[in-house]
C-alpha cells in the first residue's frame, strides 16, 4: 500500500513538474513573441519616419538599464538606438538620403573622442571600458542624428511634445512616490539626484516654449507640464539639482529680451510653491534637509572626492587612469584604506574610517560611490589633462556658438524658446559640477536638447538668408 502511494505521489509530482515546465516554456515563447513584435513595430515606424527615432529615444530614457525576464535581458535604450542608427545608415546607402550632412559642432568633439579611445589602452576590464566609451559615443551620435533629421518646425514640435509628455509621466510617478513613501521622489530613476538632473534639463525648455507660445491652449498645457516638473524637482530634495537650476535661471534672467515676462512667470510659480510648502507637511522634510549638519556633511564628502581623485590619478596626470577603470581602482584604494563595506542596493559604496588618515585623506564615514560626484573630475581622473582639455574645448566651442547665435533670433518670436533650450544645455553643465549625469540616459536627453538648439538657430539663419535674397 505504501509503495502504491509512493508511486502515485511520484506520478503526480512528475505531471505537475511537466505542466509547470510547459507553462514556463509557453511564457518564454510569449515574451519572445511580444519582444520581437515591439521591435518590429519600432523598426517599421523609424524606417517610415526616421526622425521619430529621436522620439523613441526620448521615451526610452527613463527606462534606461536592463530589463531582466530571467531567460532574456533587454536594454531598451541601446536596442532602440541601435535600430535607429542601422536604419539611418541603410537608408543613406540604399535610398541615398542625406542623414549625415550637417556637421555643426561635430568636429570640435573629435579631439575628446580620440582622448577617450587612447585612454582605453589602459583598460583593466574590457566590458567596463567598452560601456563607458559607448556612453560617450551615444551622446555624440544622438546629437548628430538630431541636427540632421529634425529639419522643420513640425518635426521639432513632435520631438518637443514627446519630451514634455515623457517628463509629465516621470513627474506624476515621482509625486506619487513621494506621497506613498513620504520620502524623496525617485520615479523611474531609483535615486533622487538623477531624477532632479533629468527634470532640470526640461524645465528651462518648458519655460522658453511657454513664453514664446501664441496659443492659449498650448500655454495652459505647457503650464501644467511646468508645474508638474517643478513639483517633482522640488520633491527630490536634491540640493545640487536645486542650486544648478536656480543659478541657470538667474543667468538667463540677465538676457534683457526675456527679463520682464520671465520674472513674472517665475514669481507666479514661486508663489504657488511657497503656499504649498507652508500649508503642507513638505515644510518638515524641507527643514530636515536644510539642517546645517546635513548640508556641511554633503559638501564635505564632495570636497573629499577631489582628494581621492587626485590620489588615484597622481601617477597618470597626462593621460589618466583609463576610461572605465575608476570603479575598479577605487576598490584597491578602499582596501588600502581599511574599508568597512556598507551595503546599499544598486550602489557601489565604500565607507572610510579614521584609519584612512594613512592615505592623507583624513576622512570619517566618507561615502564614495562608483563615481567621484563631478563629471569634470571623473573625466580628469580617467583621461587626464589631455581628455579634460579636449572636453573643455568642445564645451567652449558649443557655448560660444550658442551665445553668438542669440543675435540671430533677437527680434523674433523664437528668441525666448532658444533661451530656454540654452538653459537646458547650461543647467546640465552646472549640475555636473556635483554629479556625474552620464547615467540613466540623461546625457542623451542633453544631446537632443543641444541638437534642437542648433536646429532652431540654423532654421532661423536659413529663413533670414532667404529673406535677404
Amino acid at each position: 500500500m505504501a509503495r502504491e502511494d509512493s508511486r502515485v505521489l511520484k506520478l503526480v509530482l512528475r505531471e505537475a513538474f511537466f505542466k509547470v515546465f510547459i507553462f514556463c516554456k509557453d511564457m518564454e515563447i510569449i515574451v519572445w513573441i511580444c519582444t520581437i513584435s515591439v521591435v518590429c513595430i519600432i523598426a517599421g515606424v523609424i524606417f517610415y519616419k526616421p526622425y521619430l527615432g529621436v522620439a523613441f529615444v526620448i521615451v526610452s530614457i527613463p527606462f534606461e538599464g536592463k530589463i531582466d525576464f530571467g531567460f532574456i535581458s533587454i536594454y531598451p535604450l541601446e536596442a532602440i538606438l541601435a535600430i535607429f542608427v542601422l536604419i539611418c545608415i541603410y537608408k543613406s546607402i540604399v535610398g541615398r538620403y542625406n542623414f549625415f550632412g550637417n556637421t555643426k559642432l561635430v568636429y570640435s568633439c573629435i579631439p575628446f573622442v580620440l582622448c577617450i579611445m587612447l585612454s582605453a589602452i589602459k583598460s583593466i576590464e574590457l566590458s567596463s571600458t567598452a560601456k563607458e566609451i559607448v556612453r560617450w559615443l551615444e551622446l555624440f551620435l544622438i546629437y548628430y542624428l538630431t541636427i540632421n533629421l529634425i529639419n522643420d518646425e513640425k518635426k521639432l514640435r513632435i520631438i518637443l511634445y514627446s519630451m514634455f509628455l515623457t517628463v509629465a509621466v516621470v513627474s506624476i510617478l515621482g509625486i506619487i512616490n513621494y506621497l506613498n513613501m513620504g520620502h524623496r521622489a525617485i520615479s523611474f530613476f531609483g535615486n533622487p539626484n538623477p531624477l532632479a538632473g533629468y527634470v532640470n534639463l526640461i524645465i528651462p525648455v518648458l519655460f522658453g516654449m511657454l513664453m514664446s507660445s501664441v496659443f492659449l491652449w498650448e500655454r495652459i498645457t505647457l503650464g501644467v507640464f511646468t508645474v508638474l516638473s517643478i513639483g517633482t524637482w522640488f520633491l527630490t530634495f536634491s540640493r545640487s539639482g536645486w542650486l544648478s537650476l536656480i543659478i541657470t535661471i538667474i543667468f538667463l534672467l540677465f538676457l534683457n529680451k526675456i527679463k520682464r515676462r520671465a520674472i513674472f512667470i517665475s514669481l507666479i510659480v514661486f508663489s504657488i510653491f511657497v503656499v504649498i510648502v507652508l500649508f503642507t507637511n513638505i515644510k518638515y522634510d524641507l527643514l530636515k534637509r536644510s539642517e546645517p549638519g546635513q548640508v556641511l556633511s554633503s559638501i564635505g564628502s564632495r570636497i573629499k572626492c577631489y582628494s581621492i581623485g587626485s590620489y588615484i590619478v597622481k601617477d597618470d596626470l597626462i593621460f589618466g587612469i583609463g576610461t572605465g577603470n575608476y570603479h575598479l581602482l577605487i576598490k584597491k584604494f578602499a582596501e588600502n584604506a581599511t574599508v568597512i563595506y556598507h551595503p546599499i542596493p544598486n550602489l557601489l559604496i565604500k565607507r572610510f574610517t579614521e584609519n584612512a588618515t594613512t592615505m592623507h585623506i583624513g576622512t570619517r564615514e566618507l561615502i564614495v560611490k562608483s563615481n567621484l560626484h563631478s563629471l569634470y573630475l571623473q573625466i580628469f581622473v580617467e583621461t587626464g589633462f589631455m581628455g579634460l582639455s579636449a572636453f573643455a574645448f568642445w564645451l567652449v566651442c558649443m557655448v560660444k556658438y550658442l551665445m553668438s547665435s542669440l543675435k540671430t533670433l533677437e527680434n523674433t518670436r523664437d528668441y525666448s524658446f532658444l533661451v530656454g533650450l540654452m538653459g537646458g544645455v547650461i543647467v546640465y553643465l552646472f549640475n555636473n559640477l556635483t554629479e556625474v549625469l552620464t547615467v540613466h540616459g540623461i546625457h542623451l536627453q542633453w544631446g537632443i536638447i543641444l541638437g534642437l538648439a542648433v536646429v532652431l538657430i540654423q532654421s532661423r539663419e536659413y529663413k533670414e538668408c532667404l529673406r535677404k535674397v
